[in-house]
């Protein structure tokens, strides 16, 4: 059994995608959130939207709160916990960022697993076409200001919004250094749609998130169900 490092954004949900193409058998998502504010850190997504894309995946959470003095130390015991069921290997979906991927390899060596990252070393543009042609639609849910207006919280990560970001000088188009960061409401992952009813742009210490306030679960070709909120 595989886990999926899971922030509710388009290159974990990707490099879940790979892994399960791949072959890796991953049944369940790990999913950390700021013990203080009960969101994904950086993200700023609600912790029961993961709920909602995790029911919508048809997958297991693993949510758990995590302390801003001991980050990895709760990460390894989250992943300690997941020995019992057979936890063998995490799924993460890091691209070039080094100083990540020793986290991720060192993490996962204390909890006795592999490492497993899909998307290593794939250039950007690349990540970004795979993801857009799979059919995964992912929402921009936070910004830096230095790149972002509050206006542009909620835009879709399509080709128009890969073509601005090119434009931007030292911004990654998908992102990978924490320039922006995103929720993923569809896919093929996806047996049902997750579909944002209510939000707006704010900004919290200077940076730009998009507030979600309330939330569907729909099938991709039928009405609107199960509100969530």
């Amino acid at each position: 059994m595989y886990a999926a490092s899971w922030s509710g954004g388009k290159d974990g949900c990707l490099a879940c995608y790979r892994a399960l193409q791949e072959g890796y058998p991953v049944t369940h998502l790990l999913n950390t959130i700021s013990a203080t504010y009960d969101r994904v850190r950086f993200h700023g997504v609600p912790k029961d939207l993961i709920g909602a894309q995790a029911e919508a995946m048809g997958m297991k959470l693993l949510q758990r709160p995590t302390p801003d003095d001991d980050y990895t130390g709760a990460f390894v015991e989250a992943l300690r916990s997941l020995l019992p069921e057979g936890l063998e290997g995490m799924v993460f979906g890091d691209l070039y960022t080094d100083e990540h991927l020793e986290w991720c390899r060192g993490v996962c060596a204390q909890a006795g697993i592999e490492a497993v990252h899909p998307l290593w070393g794939v250039p950007s543009e690349q990540v970004a076409s795979d993801l857009m042609a799979a059919g995964f639609e992912a929402v921009v849910v936070s910004g830096n200001p230095d790149y972002f207006t509050e206006e542009q919280m909620g835009a879709v990560v399509s080709p128009e919004f890969i073509a601005w970001c090119r434009t931007i000088e030292g911004l990654d188009v998908c992102g990978e250094r924490g320039e922006y960061h995103t929720v993923v409401v569809d896919g093929p992952l996806f047996r049902r749609r997750v579909q944002i009813i209510d939000s707006s742009p704010v900004r919290v210490n200077g940076h730009c998130f998009l507030d979600i306030r309330a939330w569907e679960i729909v099938g991709k070709d039928e009405a609107r169900c199960s509100l969530r909120k």
